[in-house]
């Protein structure tokens, strides 16, 4: 075909070479080309001729009228000086290369695995709105008129094309502004011709931030004496650093502290507001208002605040009291928390302070009971509200000692008893865990798959994780185990085949347990195959018979480790590996377009067969012999078996069939 078409465009640069001797040195004549094979007449009419060479490919012409060529491919040729060469017109060198470059793409386009690659875009973090770039590398010959887009890809799996088709890296693509922060996307880029998808690469996106303000205890008012300090609170979200404004014109830059607290010292009654919040992202929203109440009367008060908070403490651990001082105070004035015990007599338990905001703990020495507490000033000496409080214990936590006997899949449950200040949570040593329990003794359930010895692993309450102990037996009642193994699908095998053993398991196995499949060697003892479990069959491959034998009967079974126990014997006929031999034959004469029958004989080998014939037909596993296939030629064509497999692996083909088609 390639010399066809490199003759074709010899030819028309004959003829464009003689085009343009004849313009120099005759009169207008017109073409006229027949690629009919026919003798060539000898051109005696013309002074001289372009001789052809002995391959048959004519060489550079500089006569002014052409010769016949020899080959008989032209059979006469006129010139027309009017009639313009096209400029279209290819050279040979220039068609050769067009082919090659065809070949090499067709080539390209069976072997290549095309891919593309996202490059390492791990250090981009990014906000909803903003423009990234996105290199990536291809592999694989794309078409001339394929592009690129980079799609973004959420939690759900949903896409959405984020860029404009490019040609080559890098891609500039835009993260729609409606995305959420603060959540985890995956860029992919996508090419057209062929559709080929790249890897996911992850990319979060930065939050866009909020901020509100509030009175350091969460309140929204706070009221203090003139000349003393007001909390102020600023929580937040969002992609840290955060830069914000308050509306007394306070401006705090880049901080990353959350929340972040301020204090102010207003002179009149004023309220705060967040006027501007910003981070990398740009604004976000504002919410929220502190009033702080600056009381001009000098009488100085004291009380406790939010004492629900402190209602249940715990000896050792530290906490807040919060209270409120309002009025003028004498310079040096100090502030304590001092408690009640049982002789009702108050007793200091915290370091003197000065703000209304107190860290301390109860000691040690304190048991567990009812309590009152209170906050005192030194200068004026004032003393504010008491409020009960309860010193809880550490929790204790003891599993009861049960033994339980259960059936298969039955659920049970276990007693625990709590002491000391719940709620309590409690986690077992088979990984039951439950929390926020209120009530001792608690039956928790469980349901075990074995026989299990039930421990503690922690527990605890309001005071942390506690002391814990105790131990519980629960016993699973289950069926005797047992194997059953099934039908097999076929009763013959060829030795060294692989083949699927269906079973059924009953009862209950231990964690270490494994299956194995065994037959019996020439003396009869059992020995193991290689054995690949699935939950419905066990693939194994059946070991080789005795040297000489071609069939013996084998005994097979499945056997358990832990628990030991072993299936039905069952028998299976093991054939020795003799290859498959596929023969070919037939012979025939038909019309192009019509069908006839050739025929394949099998000899050895265990059925199935599978076979490719030379012209690419393939059937997949038949049990006729001799098998009669139906063929349509379209040239004569003469057909073999390129392929052979049978249950003894892979065979081999001999003989062929030839059809000869009439045209």
């Amino acid at each position: 075909m390639f010399r066809f078409v490199l003759l074709i465009f010899c030819g028309l640069m004959i003829l464009s070479n003689q085009a343009d001797a004849q313009r120099r040195t005759s009169t207008p004549k017109r073409q006229i080309f027949a690629p009919k094979k026919k003798p060539a007449t000898p051109a005696t009419q013309q002074p001289a001729a372009t001789p052809a060479d002995t391959t048959g490919q004519p060489k550079p012409a500089q006569v002014t009228a052409p010769a016949a060529d020899t080959t008989g491919k032209i059979d006469s040729t006129i010139i027309d000086n009017d009639l313009p060469i096209s400029k279209d017109t290819l050279t040979e060198k220039e068609a050769e290369e067009q082919l090659e470059k065809t070949a090499v793409k067709t080539v390209a386009d069976s072997v290549h695995a095309y891919k593309i690659i996202i490059d390492d875009i791990s250090y981009l973090s990014v906000c909803p709105g903003t423009t990234i770039t996105i290199p990536f590398k291809t592999d694989g010959p794309f078409d001339e008129d394929n592009t690129f887009i980079a799609h973004l890809i959420d939690a759900s799996g949903k896409s959405v094309p984020i860029s404009l088709p490019v040609k080559k890296s890098p891609i500039k693509a835009v993260i729609p502004s409606y995305k959420i922060g603060g959540e985890v996307y995956r860029i992919q880029v996508v090419s057209s011709i062929p559709v080929v998808r790249s890897q996911e690469v992850s990319l979060r996106l930065l939050q866009t931030p909020a901020a509100r303000i509030e009175v350091a205890d969460g309140t929204q008012s706070v009221r203090i004496m003139p000349g003393q300090e007001a909390h102020l609170r600023v929580s937040l979200t969002g992609t840290a650093p955060w830069s914000f404004r308050l509306s007394d014109s306070t401006t705090v830059y880049h901080t990353m502290s959350n929340p972040h607290y301020l204090i102010v010292k207003p002179r009149d009654v004023k309220a705060y507001k967040i006027l501007g919040i910003s981070n990398a992202c740009g604004s976000g929203t504002m919410s929220g208002e502190a009033i702080v109440n600056v009381n001009n009367n000098p009488e100085p008060k004291l009380e406790l605040k939010e004492v629900e908070k402190i209602a249940k403490l715990c000896s050792g651990i530290p906490f807040q009291v919060p209270f409120n001082a309002t009025g003028k105070y004498k310079e040096g004035n100090k502030f304590v928390v001092q408690i009640a015990d049982r002789t009702g007599a108050f007793k200091t338990i915290s370091a003197p302070d000065t703000t209304g905001y107190i860290m301390t703990e109860i000691p040690a020495t304190y048991k567990p009971g009812e309590y009152k507490l209170r906050v005192t000033s030194s200068a004026p000496y004032l003393v504010s509200q008491t409020t009960n409080v309860s010193i809880v214990s550490p929790t204790v936590t003891v599993l009861q000692k049960d033994s339980l006997r259960l059936g298969e899949n039955e659920t049970g449950e276990l007693t625990l008893k709590f002491t000391g200040g719940g709620p309590w949570f409690v986690l077992l040593s088979d990984g039951t865990y439950e929390n926020n329990i209120q009530e001792s003794p608690y039956k928790i359930k469980v349901k075990p798959f074995y026989d299990t010895n039930y421990q503690i692993t922690s527990a605890g309450g309001l005071c942390g994780v506690g002391k814990f102990s105790g131990t519980a037996k629960v016993t699973v009642k289950s069926p005797p185990a047992s194997i059953t193994l099934e039908k097999l699908p076929q009763n013959m095998v060829c030795a060294g085949s692989t083949i699927d053993i269906p079973y059924k398991t009953e009862g209950r196995y231990n964690a270490g347990n494994k299956f194995v499949v065994q037959i019996t060697d020439k003396s009869g003892r059992f020995v193991s195959l290689p054995t690949t479990v699935t939950p419905t069959s066990m693939k194994v491959k059946i070991a080789g018979v005795a040297v000489g034998d071609t069939i013996r009967t084998q005994k097979i079974r499945i056997i358990s480790s832990s628990p030991a126990v072993s299936s039905a014997i069952e028998e299976i006929d093991v054939i020795a590996p003799d290859k498959a031999i596929g023969e070919v034959s037939g012979r025939g004469t038909v019309t192009a377009g019509r069908s006839t029958r050739i025929q394949l004989k099998f000899k050895n080998g265990l059925p199935p067969w599978s076979f490719t014939l030379s012209d690419g037909t393939a059937i997949n596993g038949t049990f006729l012999n001799p098998y009669l296939i139906s063929v349509s030629p379209t040239t004569t064509t003469e057909y073999k078996i390129s392929s052979l497999k049978s249950g003894c692996g892979t065979g081999s083909g001999k003989g062929s069939a030839i059809i000869t088609v009439d045209n």
